[in-house]
């Protein structure tokens, strides 16, 4: 029995990182901001490398980017010039692609992680990127590992800075076959670039304490669906991995152990030619690594690192520990398929047909058809502070319902499946109840009508919502409220404590494209923490078995808002270095 088959861990760690009112009001916690940790990773001897400024923008229909399905529109504008190409659903699979440059690179990274609004306070400055992050605390990296891009981006492996945009790099040389071998998936070594999200554990539990562990994927999720619509809208074929030697990975990028780790990776275009590593080459792949002292980096906070060991105990007792162990835990998730897709073991307590709203992409296609490009999205995405407590259309909500939901490119999953439900409180949507609706996706998210499913009415829908949602006003004004489920003990069974990161990350992701939806129909968006248990109950019998992951408000913002720019350079070397971010 391997460690990560011994799911105690990951039962224990959820249960003893629930919130509930008695947790808060017993906690001892406070935010110390004179320690609080600077949002940034600066190295301090290793060079680093500009990225281009002028890089081409995503002009295409910003809905259709985060469905996966694209159409005849417009693909990129870079000063004013506009090329079309037509393509369908998944057809950035298509050997058509184009080849990835460095200002192709620069657009991913941008519109993933890059900095969009620059906010100035008597304390200091604050750096909005173009996804959102829990607490704005910024936790995610991004490394890029590569072949030879241009004459100044030769390959390696390199850490991406959005304060200077700029790349540092690790290492000199290839690793496509190293990292492929590390993730015994083929898909990497014929990538153009392979994105490596990692997570610094300090910055989330500066505020968040152990639970920020779940933080970590959903940080990296909300990037991951910045990231993925990009690259659809870029015509690039790309494909999440979660299934991955993690000491080996984490090795390759030089990270420091009980510190920072890798979460996942994304494979991104094609490669010049096809690579199938032999399982006798893998481990020659990963043994002719050398092993680097950690590069020295800026202290994250003044006063030193407080270190949790509950996080770092489950992370180790999620990983995967060799070629033969990664084989077995993406094959039994593909033979348990069925299981996994979250729509068909839902609980059968359902409302009567009459309850029932159909949703057929026909009636939707007006909607899309108004939607900002991705570009605009990205770059007037924010999180909602206020909502003016307005309803929203029941199109609207059925858009973002069935274009957040049309599936992620995980290696886990076959067929579209998911690990997910979406239930929701309906506070003000016109020609909807208020009360609590289950999201049905008929099975599959590959199904072409999917319909909302009434489950109970609320009277206080608003009062409810807020609750679950700590008690936060923002949540009771909030047009609707989702709550991201899944059957944790089933995933667990199957996958593993690692099962348990595969959710919160798909979580993350499925987030992330409901915050995107939301802004591309000209509404807003915030994520929130919850009370574990009490949203559970109300929405039982019907989640009596389900544990949620992530909460999404959305609703017409009380106040007026202001886009973010492409703020592609922003700070120098000398000012990452003395400044303070705190």
């Amino acid at each position: 029995m391997t460690v990560n088959s011994e799911i105690r861990y990951a039962i224990d760690y959820h249960e003893a990182t629930k919130h509930s009112e008695a947790s808060l009001m017993t906690s001892r916690h406070y935010l110390d901001f004179n320690n609080k940790p600077i949002p940034f990773k600066i190295y301090l001897e290793l060079p680093s490398i500009t990225l281009p400024i002028s890089f081409p923008t995503p002009e295409v229909n910003a809905l259709s980017c985060i469905s996966g399905m694209i159409n005849q529109r417009s693909h990129h504008d870079t000063n004013g010039l506009t090329t079309t190409t037509k393509t369908s659903r998944n057809s950035n699979n298509s050997s058509n692609t184009p080849e990835l440059d460095a200002e192709n690179l620069a657009e991913i990274l941008f519109f993933s992680a890059g900095i969009t609004r620059e906010m100035k306070y008597p304390y200091g400055n604050y750096y909005m990127r173009a996804a959102s992050a829990t607490g704005a605390l910024y936790p995610i990296e991004l490394y890029v590992v590569c072949d030879d891009i241009s004459s100044n981006l030769m390959a390696g492996v390199y850490h991406f800075s959005p304060a200077d945009f700029s790349l540092t790099q690790i290492r000199k040389g290839t690793y496509k076959r190293y990292l492929a071998a590390a993730a015994n998936n083929h898909d990497i070594a014929n990538s153009a670039i392979t994105v490596v999200f990692t997570s610094f554990a300090w910055r989330n539990a500066w505020k968040y304490q152990s639970r920020s562990y779940r933080h970590w994927f959903w940080d990296s999720g909300v990037i991951a669906s910045n990231l993925l619509a990009t690259t659809y809208a870029m015509r690039l074929p790309t494909r999440i991995i979660t299934g991955f030697l993690d000491d080996t990975v984490n090795q390759l990028l030089c990270v420091e152990d009980q510190r920072e780790a890798a979460i996942a990776m994304a494979a991104i275009g094609a490669g010049s030619s096809k690579d199938i590593i032999a399982p006798s080459q893998q481990e020659k792949e990963i043994d002719r690594i050398s092993f680097l002292s950690i590069p020295k980096i800026r202290a994250l906070s003044k006063r030193g690192e407080i270190n949790y060991p509950e996080i770092w105990e489950l992370n180790q007792a999620s990983k995967l520990t060799s070629k033969q162990e990664i084989e077995g835990w993406i094959s039994n998730a593909h033979r348990h398929h069925q299981l996994l897709s979250a729509a068909s073991h839902r609980s059968q307590d359902r409302g009567t047909d009459s309850d029932n709203i159909i949703i057929t992409p026909n009636e939707l296609e007006e909607g899309i058809k108004n939607s900002r490009s991705l570009k605009e999205t990205i770059l007037w995405r924010g999180s909602s502070r206020r909502f003016a407590r307005s309803n929203i259309s029941l199109t609207t909500l059925k858009t973002i319902l069935y274009n957040s939901s049309r599936g992620v490119p995980m290696d886990i999953f076959r067929d579209g499946n998911s690990l997910l439900d979406i239930y929701f409180i309906a506070n003000g949507v016109d020609d909807l109840t208020p009360g609590a609706y289950f999201y049905n996706r008929n099975g599959s998210v590959t199904s072409s009508n999917t319909s909302i499913e009434k489950i109970k009415e609320i009277a206080s829908s608003r009062n409810i919502s807020g609750y679950l949602c700590l008690g936060q006003s923002l949540f009771r004004d909030a047009s609707v409220v989702f709550f991201l489920m899944t059957d944790l003990q089933a995933v667990l069974r199957s996958l593993g404590n690692r099962g348990y990161r595969a959710s919160q990350f798909e979580a993350g992701i499925i987030a992330g494209k409901i915050y995107l939806a939301a802004y591309a129909l000209g509404i807003g968006a915030s994520g929130s923490t919850f009370f574990d248990d009490a949203v559970t109950e109300a929405f039982s019998p019907h989640a009596s078995n389900k544990s949620t992951m992530i909460a999404v408000g959305i609703g017409v913002p009380a106040y007026k808002a202001s886009p973010g720019k492409i703020l592609s350079t922003k700070l120098s070397k000398a000012q990452l270095l003395t400044q303070d971010f705190t």
